[in-house]
């Protein structure tokens, strides 16, 4: 794990992406979230990423694609942060090629709220006494 890429509160997988300005000397950090959520169980982990501030080039949208084909099989519910105007764009074409159900959220708050509903739907009910 890098300090980008870690588990945070409530084991959600953050991928830290903001204010990336180099996308190119960056480029292993995909690779390092795609291993952290591999390990996470099937279908169980909520990922949060927050790509504020930061710039994208083609090679970095195709890599970020790539992540989201690639942990399909391992996330239960992701949110993203940080759009702006030009990467509001990027999202759809990376959503629209994935066929994954990312949500946009204008704070890490509203996403993490967001990403801890869908851990309370499994949650069995107390047992009556």
């Amino acid at each position: 794990m890098t300090e980008r890429i870690r588990i945070i509160e409530h084991g959600i997988v953050l991928l830290d992406l903001s204010n990336i300005r180099e996308p190119q000397k960056e480029a292993h950090i995909t690779d390092a979230a795609r291993k952290l959520i591999a390990r996470q169980p099937v279908g169980e982990a909520l990922v949060l990423t927050d790509i504020t501030g930061s710039k994208f080039t083609d090679a970095a949208v195709d890599a970020l694609t790539k992540l989201a084909e690639r942990n399909r099989p391992f996330v239960k519910a992701s949110a993203l942060v940080g759009l702006s105007p030009l990467t509001r764009v990027i999202f759809r074409a990376v959503v629209a090629l994935t066929r994954r159900d990312i949500r946009a959220f204008g704070t890490r708050e509203e996403a993490i709220e967001y990403l801890l509903s869908h851990r309370a739907e499994d949650v069995p009910p107390l047992p009556s006494t």
